[in-house]
């Protein structure tokens, strides 16, 4: 049978203004691979007394993953009890990284990070994930400005492609009319995680060109939310 690969992005709750707004990216301490992006860090999440696993609660943060899905472990815990993990392994080296207590990703409140898996490791200092390109830069005051252009008519709403130039999204409704741009923004916010109070659309270079202002502090967050975005057209068979 072939094996089949999930890439997930969950959390429909926005980030909070103020200094908590920060998104915070973490990847596998083997091979350096992304696996998570939150809106928290790790130290503050609490522990489990079990396994020391970090309790990340999904109600509460922005949880986004980039993980391979592992099936179901059965584990014996005390007094006989019986505790089910559904694991979830780093799609770069099969690394098992976190698991959730219920098969259902989305409906799942918790997710559990194995302790001592997952590092803060700078973007940069990875070799595996590419430099930010040039559409998307940072500004003064805590902004960032992503160059768009804008594909109208389409079936649905995607990020299809990032380069140097600019980072193409479709739309379905028609960029002559004024709901082009409210679900342009709409679909960014789903991307970013943000409100719509925290990003203005200017106009671009040409008609289908829009310049995306963002409040995120550091470029590379935003980019890693625009490729990862980009890739999940979720279910791949290998």
């Amino acid at each position: 049978m072939p094996k089949r690969t999930t890439h997930t992005y969950s959390s429909e709750d926005a980030l909070q203004d103020g200094p908590d707004s920060d998104l915070f990216v973490y990847y596998c301490k083997h091979c350096g691979s992304h696996v998570l992006i939150t809106d928290t860090q790790l130290q503050k999440m609490p522990k489990r007394k079990t396994d020391k696993a970090y309790v990340l609660d999904k109600k509460k943060h922005l949880t986004r993953l980039n993980i391979n899905e592992a099936g179901k472990v059965l584990l014996k815990r005390g007094e006989g009890k019986l505790e089910k993990q559904f694991r979830m392994n780093c799609t770069g080296c099969g690394l098992f990284v976190c698991y959730r207590p219920e098969e259902d990703l989305e409906s799942a409140s918790f997710m559990y990070v194995v302790d001592g898996a997952l590092s803060s490791v700078a973007a940069e200092t990875n070799p595996q994930d590419a430099p930010v390109p040039p559409c998307i830069s940072q500004l003064e005051g805590g902004l960032v400005q992503v160059a768009i252009e804008v594909e109208d008519r389409a079936q649905r709403s995607a990020v299809t492609r990032v380069n140097a130039d600019d980072v193409r999204v479709t739309i379905a409704a028609p960029a002559a009319r004024g709901e082009a741009n409210n679900e342009l923004l709409e679909f960014m916010g789903k991307v970013f995680g943000l409100r719509l109070t925290q990003m203005t659309l200017q106009r671009g270079w040409n008609s289908k060109s829009k310049l995306l202002v963002v409040s995120a502090k550091v470029s590379v967050l935003v980019f890693h939310c625009v490729r990862y975005y980009q890739s999940s057209i979720i279910v791949m068979l290998l």
